[in-house]
C-alpha cells in the first residue's frame, strides 16, 4: 500500500535509483510537490498525489516487492499474506511490471498519439521486447487488459488486485486422493454402464459414509475424463463387454486381399431382413432370414436363400447357387460361428450318424469358422449394412432398431396406418422378395468401390476370376432341400401347391422330393430312400369352372390338355385291363375244353404267371402312352392366344416360356425371337429389362437333369 509521501532515500530504494540528484531532477521534471517531514531530522518528503501515473505505478510495484522481503506483517493484504499460490503470485507481479512499462511507454508518446502508442506497445510486447513477461503472461494480452489492471492498481494501491481469482472458490476444497479415485472408479465401471452424473452421486454417498472430504463435481468429472483417455480399453470392456471392446478398442488386423484370387475364399452369414414377407408355410407376415454367400476378393454376392429361419437346408441351397454362379468350387468356406453353420451336416464330424460325409469335405472345400462376436472378420457383414438402403424402400419396412421403426408401428398413429393401407402397403411374397433382392444386387455389383477394389466394380473383378463351370448334377443331389410327401390321385401337395406328372399315375406311396424355393414351378421326385429318380413334377394351376363358355382360349386349352391327359390314362388303364380279361377268358375256355375231353374234375391250381404275350401287350401299351405324352405340344403357340396383340407381347410370352420356365421353343418361335431382338424397338424399349430378367433367371434356375 502506498504512503502519502516518500523521502528521497525511500524513493531511491523503491525506484532503484542510486543518486539523490537523479531523484531531484525527476521531481523537477515531473513537478513533484514536497512538504516538511515530521519527526527527527526534519527535511522534506515528496507527495505521491503530485506524482504522475507512471511514477505512482512504479511505486506500487516496488512496495509489493519490498513487502515480500519484510518480516513484519503489514496492515494491508500483500501477496505474501493473501493466501495465493506461487503461480498466481508470480503472474500478479508480472502484471504489475507490465502496467509500469505500459504507463511509461504512453508517457513518452506525447499528447494525441496514445492510440498509436497502445498498438505499438502491444506489437513490441508480442514481438519479444520483454521475453520474460511474454512467457509469464502469454500472447493474448491486449491494451484493454493492461488498462483494467492499471485501474485496479490505482483503486486498491496493492498488487493483490492483479491476482487471478478464477477458480478461487475451489482452492480450499478437498483434493482427489487415492481413496477418492477408488470409490469413483468402482461407481463408474459397472456393466450396467451408469451415467457419469449417477456414478458421481453414488461415489459421493460412499465418501460420506467413510467420512472423506468431498471434492468438487468438476474435479471428479475431470478425473474420470482423464482416466478414460488413458484406460479406454478397460473402460469399454468393463462397462460394455468383450464384443464392444473388440469393436472399439482392440488391435485391428488388416487383410491383404491382393494375395487371394476370386473364388479362393467365400464368406457366408445370415441377416434378418428389416421388412416383412409372407411365410409360404404359415401364410403369416414375418421378417425372413437372408443367407448370403459372398466372394472375399471381389466383394460380389454369389448366391443366397431366403427362409423363415437360418438352417442347414437354406445354407446348402444358397451355397449351390453360389457355386453355380462362381463356376468352380471355392478353396475355403469362411463360415459364421452360429449353430446352423456348426451343424454336422457341414463340418463332417460323425458323418456315419448323419448319413452324409460332410458337405464341404465331400466337395474338397476347407472350412474356417469365424471368431465369436467378431463381425468385422466376415466381410459380408459390411454388405448387410449397405443392404439397409434397399430395406428402407420396401413398403413393409419395420426398421433396423427400435428408434428407426416407421411411425405406423407406434401407438397413437392411426393417420400413418391409414396412409400405409391406402397406398397398398402389404408384406411381400417370397417370390417378390427374391426379385427385389436380385434386382438390387445387380445394381450393387455395378457400383465402383474403394478399398482393395481401387475404384473397380465387384462385377469387373469377379468376371476376371470366374470359373468355367461345375457339375451341376452333383450339386443338385447334394444341395437341394429335401422332404417326404405322399403321392395321391391329384399328385403331390407341397407349400399349398399341387405338382403332377404322368409318371405318378397309379402311385399311392411316399416319395422323396427335392425343391428350390427360388423356382417353385417344379419339384424332383425320387423313391422314398432317394435312390431312384422318378420324374420332374410341374406345378398345376386350377382350371376355369366354365372354360368352354366363359374362359379365354388359354383356359380352354388348359382344360383340353387336362381332359386329354385323363382320357389317355383311362385308355392306358382300360387297355391293360381288357388284355388281362381277354387272356383270363381264353385260359378259362381252354381249361373247360380240356376238362370236357378228359372227363375229369379239374384240380385246384395256383394262379399261373402272366404269359409272354400278356407281358408284351402291357409293355406295348405303356410305350404308346409314353410316346403320345412326349409328342404332345408343351405350350400354346402365340398365334392361338388372343391376349397377344403386339410384337412385344409375343416376345414377353416366348421369353417367359424359354428363359423362366425352361421350355424348348419351336424352331420358328426361336427364329422370330432372334429377329425381334435385332429390331430398334427391342433395343430402345425392352432390352435393359429382359437382360436383367435373363441374368436373374439364369442365375437362380437350377439345372435339373431330365429323366429319360
Amino acid at each position: 500500500m502506498l504512503k502519502e509521501a516518500y523521502t528521497t532515500k525511500e524513493l531511491m530504494v523503491a525506484l532503484t535509483i542510486k543518486a539523490e540528484s537523479s531523484i531531484t531532477r525527476r521531481a523537477k521534471r515531473e513537478s513533484w510537490q514536497a512538504r516538511p517531514r515530521v519527526g527527527r531530522g526534519g527535511g522534506s518528503e515528496w507527495l505521491v498525489a503530485s506524482m504522475p501515473d507512471v511514477t505512482r505505478t512504479a511505486l506500487v510495484s516496488a512496495e509489493a516487492r519490498l513487502a515480500e522481503q519484510r518480516t513484519v506483517k503489514p496492515t494491508v493484504p500483500t501477496l505474501a499474506t493473501a493466501g495465493v499460490s506461487d503461480v498466481k503470485r508470480k503472474k500478479a507481479l508480472a502484471r504489475a511490471d507490465m502496467v509500469a512499462l505500459y504507463t511509461d511507454w504512453l508517457a513518452k508518446a506525447g499528447h494525441g498519439t496514445k492510440a498509436t502508442a497502445r498498438d505499438s506497445f502491444i506489437q513490441a510486447y508480442k514481438g519479444g521486447a520483454w521475453p520474460q513477461l511474454l512467457e509469464a503472461l502469454g500472447s493474448k494480452v491486449s491494451w484493454k487488459s493492461i488498462e483494467r489492471w492499471k485501474v485496479g492498481l490505482r483503486k486498491n494501491k496493492t498488487v493483490v488486485a492483479l491476482v487471478d481469482r478464477r477458480g478461487a472458490g475451489n482452492e480450499q476444497r478437498a483434493k482427489m486422493t487415492e481413496a477418492h479415485a477408488k470409490l469413483l472408479l468402482n461407481a463408474v465401471l459397472q456393466p450396467n454402464h451408469p451415467t457419469v452424473s449417477s456414478a458421481i452421486r453414488m461415489a459421493t454417498s460412499a465418501m460420506n459414509a467413510q467420512q472423506l472430504e468431498i471434492p468438487a463435481e468438476r474435479t471428479m468429472r475431470r478425473f474420470i475424463a482423464m482416466w478414460k483417455e488413458t484406460n479406454f480399453g478397460t473402460w469399454v470392456y468393463t462397462r460394455e463387454g468383450k464384443k464392444a471392446w473388440n469393436d472399439k478398442a482392440a488391435f485391428y488386423i488388416e487383410r491383404d486381399y491382393s494375395l487371394i484370387e476370386v473364388g479362393d475364399i467365400v464368406v457366408a452369414d445370415g441377416h434378418v431382413l428389416n421388412f416383412e414377407t409372407l411365410n409360404p408355410w404359415t401364410g403369416k407376415a414375418q421378417r425372413m432370414e437372408l443367407i448370403m454367400w459372398y466372394d472375399m476378393k471381389s466383394n460380389c454376392p454369389l448366391g443366397w436363400e431366403i427362409m423363415p429361419t437360418e438352417n442347414t437346408q437354406s445354407i446348402a441351397a444358397a451355397f449351390r447357387r453360389a457355386v453355380m454362379t462362381l463356376g468352380k468350387y471355392p478353396l475355403i468356406a469362411y463360415l459364421d460361428n452360429g449353430k446352423a453353420f456348426r451343424s454336422k451336416y457341414f463340418n463332417g464330424v460323425d458323418f456315419r450318424q448323419t448319413g452324409i460325409a460332410g458337405l464341404f469335405q465331400d466337395l474338397g472345400i476347407h472350412t474356417i469358422f469365424a471368431w465369436p462376436y467378431h463381425g468385422q472378420s466376415k466381410t459380408v457383414e459390411r454388405f448387410f449394412g449397405t443392404l439397409h438402403e434397399l430395406e428402407q424402400w420396401v413398403p413393409s419396412y419395420v426398421g433396423n432398431s427400435i428408434d428407426a421403426k416407421p411411425a405406423r408401428l407406434n401407438r397413437g398413429e392411426p393417420l400413418h396406418r391409414k396412409a400405409y393401407e391406402a397406398a397398398g402397403g402389404r408384406p411381400l411374397t417370397l417370390e417378390e422378395t427374391h426379385y427385389i433382392v436380385a434386382k438390387w444386387i445387380d445394381d450393387y455389383i455395378s457400383r465402383p468401390q474403394r478399398g482393395h477394389l481401387n475404384g473397380k466394380t465387384p462385377a469387373e473383378v469377379f468376371m476376371q476370376g470366374k470359373g468355367a463351370g461345375v457339375d451341376e448334377t452333383k450339386l443338385r443331389h447334394l444341395m437341394m432341400a429335401k422332404a417326404v410327401r405322399q403321392v395321391r390321385r391329384e399328385g403331390i401337395r407341397f407349400l399349398n401347391e399341387r405338382y403332377y406328372d404322368g409318371m405318378l399315375h397309379g402311385r399311392t406311396h411316399p416319395v422323396q422330393i427335392k425343391y428350390d424355393l427360388q423356382d417353385p414351378s417344379y419339384i424332383l421326385v425320387y423313391s422314398e430312400d432317394g435312390g431312384e429318380f422318378l420324374c420332374k413334377a410341374q406345378r398345376q394351376n386350377a382350371l376355369h369352372p366354365a372354360a368352354s363358355l366363359l374362359g379365354t382360349d388359354q383356359h380352354r386349352e388348359e382344360l383340353k390338355q387336362a381332359i386329354d391327359l385323363k382320357k389317355q390314362q383311362e385308355k392306358d388303364a382300360s387297355s391293360i385291363a381288357r388284355q388281362v380279361l381277354a387272356d383270363s377268358l381264353a385260359d378259362q375256355r381252354n381249361r373247360m375244353i380240356v376238362a370236357q375231353n378228359e372227363k375229369i374234375e379239374p384240380k385246384a391250381q395256383e394262379a399261373a404267371p402272366l404269359s409272354q404275350a400278356k407281358v408284351l401287350s402291357i409293355e406295348s401299351a405303356k410305350k404308346k402312352a409314353q410316346a403320345k405324352r412326349e409328342q404332345a405340344p408343351s405350350y400354346v403357340p402365340p398365334a392361338e392366344k388372343p391376349e397377344i396383340v403386339t410384337e412385344l407381347d409375343k416376345y414377353d410370352y416366348l421369353f417367359m416360356l424359354s428363359v423362366k420356365e425352361g421350355i424348348v421353343l419351336r424352331e420358328a418361335d426361336r427364329e422370330w425371337m432372334e429377329y425381334y431382338e435385332s429390331t430398334e424397338e427391342y433395343k430402345q424399349v425392352a432390352a435393359p429389362r429382359y437382360e436383367r430378367l435373363r441374368k436373374l433367371y439364369e442365375k437362380n434356375r437350377p439345372c435339373v437333369a431330365q429323366a429319360n
